[in-house]
């Protein structure tokens, strides 16, 4: 029996094992650079007036949106424009800044989740532990 066959299967064998690995890794990479999505909950009472909100990054504005009580704003972040910063306003009278994604703080979690409240700005993860990160700020 000849060495021909024996060296066509041991090729066949290794490039289905790199072919496989290959996948893997690109599936890999794919799952984990997913854009994570942020969130901005109007959590004003009903009869609050509605908040303006304005977040961009370095790489473009996302514009004014008017949020009543209760309302959702959500984008996900582009990989290449890591540091979102809002600013909001309620009323005539106050306003808040606040960075809504920074990579260190939020790089690896999948959502973002930011409730504004009377009391100021709150962040979660989870939705459903918030920590208060910022307050609203008169003129």
């Amino acid at each position: 029996m000849s060495a021909a066959p024996n060296y066509l299967v041991f090729f066949l064998v290794v490039f289905f094992f790199l072919s496989a690995s290959t996948a893997l890794e690109e599936h890999k990479q794919k799952n984990d650079t997913a854009a994570p999505t942020v969130h901005i909950i109007n959590g004003m009472a009903r009869n609050s007036e509605a908040i303006q909100v304005r977040c961009s990054s370095r790489g473009g504005d996302l514009g004014y949106h008017t949020m009543g009580s209760g309302d959702n704003y959500v984008w996900s972040v582009e990989l290449q424009r890591a540091l979102y910063y809002c600013e909001a306003m309620w009323g005539v009278r106050y306003f808040a800044s606040w960075h809504a994604f920074q990579p260190k703080r939020d790089t690896g979690r999948g959502t973002v989740f930011w409730l504004v409240k009377e009391n100021g700005l709150f962040l979660s993860w989870d939705n459903s532990t918030w920590v208060r990160r910022s307050q609203w700020q008169t003129e």
